[in-house]
């Protein structure tokens, strides 16, 4: 009997605090070309667009590396929120994603046994490793204590998207663990 309580325990735990992977929720959308970050509802309504988002210095494209400061395109998923002394808040995105191990396979930039790490994380909605050829580090902030005219005018972050410290109070609102997240 105390093994069905603590199953029937456990299941229920699994349902309140695992967040959900795959129900209607809202979502973002980054669009780099316009510099903008929107939030959807799970029926594509859009809910808050936050203008003059900051992205990598060193450009958009297809797959990061290590240390390239540039943002990666790809369809992310939140693993994490946590307080952040320099940004704020940091939403950490699950980037490598295993399509992006797979085209670092396909370069001769990634060896099998990263591949399979980052795929396992994937399959476990878990952060991916983060000391591949593909670093890590990639989610979405706000400025700190950092210069808010730089960030009106310069894509200045390492790789992230960076909204101002405002935005990212009002993003909170819709940012859970699990969140789709979209940077086209």
């Amino acid at each position: 009997m105390h093994r069905v309580i603590r199953l029937a325990s456990l299941l229920l735990w699994l349902v309140v605090c695992v967040p959900s992977w795959s129900a209607p929720a809202p979502w973002v959308l980054v669009d780099t070309a316009a510099h903008t970050l929107t939030v959807y509802s799970h029926t594509d309504k859009p809910l808050a667009t936050f203008d003059n988002i900051s992205l990598g210095r060193g450009g958009v494209v297809p797959l990061h590396y290590h240390g390239d400061e540039t943002t990666p395109l790809g369809d992310y998923r939140i693993v994490r929120i946590r307080p952040s002394t320099r940004f704020d808040t940091f939403i950490e995105l699950d980037y490598p994603t295993p399509e992006h191990a797979e085209l670092a396979v396909e370069a001769h930039q990634l060896d099998v046994d990263s591949f399979d790490a980052i795929v396992d994380a994937r399959r476990s909605h878990q952060q991916p490793p983060q000391d591949t050829p593909l670093g890590g580090g990639i989610g979405i902030h706000g400025v700190g204590e950092g210069d808010r005219d730089v960030h009106q005018q310069f894509d200045w972050t390492e790789g992230c998207v960076a909204l101002s410290n405002a935005q990212l109070h009002r993003f909170a609102h819709w940012a859970r663990v699990g969140m789709r997240v979209v940077i086209r």
